[in-house]
């Protein structure tokens, strides 16, 4: 995963660029979301928008490289299950 700066990229509302600032949490629930997820509140400082945005981004090469590592996993458990096997 590659970390992302969400407050240079675009309003999801207004798609301004460069104008989002980190919110703070207002509820109990928002604290939690954001402890335990991904996930901090921004706002817009043009049009007001306040939402939820990400701070890692998955790009294509980072897709990739998680479906080969969980491959090779699975490869590497069917030959350790078949070598148990055999042994047993």
């Amino acid at each position: 995963m590659t970390l992302g700066n969400p407050p240079y990229s675009k309003c999801p509302s207004c798609k301004s660029e460069n104008t989002l600032r980190n919110s703070h949490t207002q509820s109990i629930s928002e604290k939690i979301i954001r402890t335990i997820t991904w996930y901090e509140l921004f706002r817009c400082s043009k049009c007001g928008w306040r939402g939820w945005k990400s701070n890692y981004l998955l790009s294509v090469r980072t897709v990739k490289k998680i479906f080969f590592y969980l491959l090779l996993m699975i490869l590497a458990s069917v030959i350790v299950f078949n070598i148990l096997k055999m042994v047993i």
